[in-house]
């Protein structure tokens, strides 16, 4: 008998292959503007006593606005938004919500399992001014797909805050089926969802699935942004953006206006962020031919969780964005090595901005 993991995958397949020859899905309700585009996965900076830095958070923010980005989320994965307590959280919210001031939406990361938890999160983000929260199931030592989709149905039911939900398999252990993850979706406060796992064959199925509703599709990285938003998808909430906001939101806003042949170039430049992202170091060729050539095919890539933070953060400060790099444990602090890759990335990096700044 075929194992039901192979089984899904042939679905997956026959149904991708179905859309794709159909030239296009069922028609599709428009997405809402305001949820597209490019949103940064900000880090949080921490003074040495262990509080937040919110003079280091309030120019991070900036720099990245500065670049055009269309929303910002904290308290993400790479935000440490698993580890801080809620008073840390109400610093980089209160600091987030009072940079932005409403010239984009502030997405908040919430990390748990526990329903009475994500509930207290939720009412916190929204008093403080957020507009929308990223929910990751994390947590529970026996999941099932009834009580994920009870916990998102309580949410969703408690109108605190429009609801991404967030698809991270290689740190939650949660593979849910297509089917499953489209009834989440489907629910009434769920605004979309963001897709950290470079498999373009499941996202065109889940935007299928959930055709004539509206949903918003991010990729969790702008290292497949082209491939992506071709499968239909709507943007990214991604690293990439956190260093080299308006070279991503450039290769954006080039290939929704038509000109994705520049937008797969500057899409081809992000890659220098790539050794920063891997805590296995890889070298920005061999990760832009990797990805470039699987996603162009729509063979899905398997994403780990790798521990980026103290290396973004390294970067951010070289560039200019003063901050140290001290991460949250158990999140592993800047090596020597790592250093060496920090300084390397933002040489190229600095190459790059240079490059893009002349006439």
């Amino acid at each position: 008998m075929p194992s039901r993991v192979a089984c899904t995958a042939v679905g997956l397949a026959i149904l991708s292959y179905l859309i794709s020859v159909s030239g296009s899905a069922p028609a599709e309700s428009p997405a809402p503007r305001h949820w597209c585009g490019i949103y940064p996965t900000v880090v949080t900076p921490w003074r040495c006593d262990g509080s937040v830095d919110e003079e280091a958070l309030r120019r991070e923010i900036e720099y990245q606005l500065c670049g055009g980005v269309h929303g910002i989320l904290v308290l993400g994965t790479l935000g440490e938004g698993d580890y801080a307590t809620l008073e840390e959280r109400a610093a980089v919210i209160r600091t987030a919500v009072a940079t932005v001031r409403r010239r984009v939406p502030v997405v908040v990361g919430v990390h748990t399992s526990d329903l009475n938890m994500a509930m207290t999160m939720a009412r916190q983000a929204r008093n403080l001014g957020a507009d929308a929260m990223l929910v990751k199931y994390l947590g529970d030592p026996c999941p099932d797909t009834e009580r994920i989709y009870h916990f998102y149905h309580q949410l969703s039911d408690s109108g605190l805050l429009p609801i991404f939900y967030y698809h991270f398999p290689g740190q939650t252990g949660l593979y849910l089926s297509p089917q499953d993850l489209a009834r989440i979706l489907l629910l009434p406060r769920v605004v979309g969802i963001k897709t950290s796992t470079l498999d373009l064959a499941e996202t065109r199925t889940l935007i299928y699935l959930t055709r004539g509703h509206g949903k918003i599709f991010l990729s969790g990285t702008a290292l497949n942004l082209t491939q992506y938003l071709d499968a239909g998808g709507h943007g990214a909430m991604c690293p990439e953006a956190v260093l080299l906001p308006e070279l991503t939101v450039a290769a954006y806003n080039a290939f929704v206006q038509g000109a994705a042949a520049q937008a797969r170039t500057w899409q081809r430049q992000l890659f220098v962020v790539a050794p920063l992202l891997r805590d296995r170091p890889t070298p920005v060729s061999l990760a832009r031919h990797i990805t470039m050539f699987t996603q162009d095919r729509d063979i899905p890539i398997p994403v780990g969780s790798d521990s980026g933070q103290a290396r973004l953060k390294a970067t951010l400060n070289e560039l200019g964005i003063c901050m140290n790099s001290t991460v949250k444990c158990p999140l592993p602090q800047l090596t020597v090595h790592d250093s060496l890759r920090v300084h390397l990335a933002a040489r190229r990096i600095e190459r790059l901005r240079r490059h893009c700044e002349e006439p």
